[in-house]
């Protein structure tokens, strides 16, 4: 059996309490810390997964323009031609910064095709095409009665194909422009 010294205290008491709490609150900042740099990483991996789709998305917008454009066997400025071509020899170049652009750019996609939308973004991306002028090689210069040429053919049409793409949000976009050259 053991006996209770009474009248003697121990200078200890409460010390294993303050050092725990203090020990447990240190623990708590730690853990704290971590999550909130967790937090922090989960956020810049979303972003930048959005700014991968908007950049594959407009991407891919400037593979369709551009098979547009090799597609083409002339050039035409009409408003029904497909696909539209904006002549920015004579009206200079868009600004691509305006919103009333981007609404009435082409899509990849045919209105009601969901069979070219890229899935994950939150609209389809969109492109718009401008002939920027014609180059003349020095070959073309030097031959001016196009011997040995077909008569029709002398010179490259260049076109600047300008793209828009958004990620999963709208707040993540990307624009990327390709100059096309095509002889006619």
């Amino acid at each position: 059996m053991r006996m209770l010294r009474s009248g003697r205290h121990s200078h200890q008491d409460g010390i294993v309490l303050v050092t725990c709490l203090v020990i447990l609150l240190i623990l708590t900042m730690l853990a704290l810390s971590s999550v909130q740099s967790t937090s922090l990483q989960e956020l810049i991996t979303r972003n930048q997964r959005d700014s991968n789709l908007a950049f594959n998305a407009a991407e891919a917008a400037i593979v369709v323009a551009e098979g547009q454009i090799n597609a083409l066997t002339e050039i035409s400025y009409a408003l029904d031609a497909s696909p539209l071509i904006y002549d920015a020899v004579t009206l200079g170049p868009l600004d691509v910064s305006s919103a009333d652009l981007w609404t009435a750019a082409a899509s990849i996609c045919a209105a009601g095709d969901a069979t070219c939308a890229i899935q994950g973004v939150n609209s389809q991306p969109r492109y718009v095409i401008e002939h920027i002028g014609t180059v003349v090689s020095d070959e073309d210069r030097l031959n001016l009665d196009n011997i040995g040429q077909n008569p029709n053919i002398c010179c490259t049409q260049m076109f600047r194909v300008t793209a828009r793409g958004t990620g999963g949000t709208d707040a993540a976009v990307v624009m990327l422009q390709s100059t096309f050259g095509k002889r006619f």
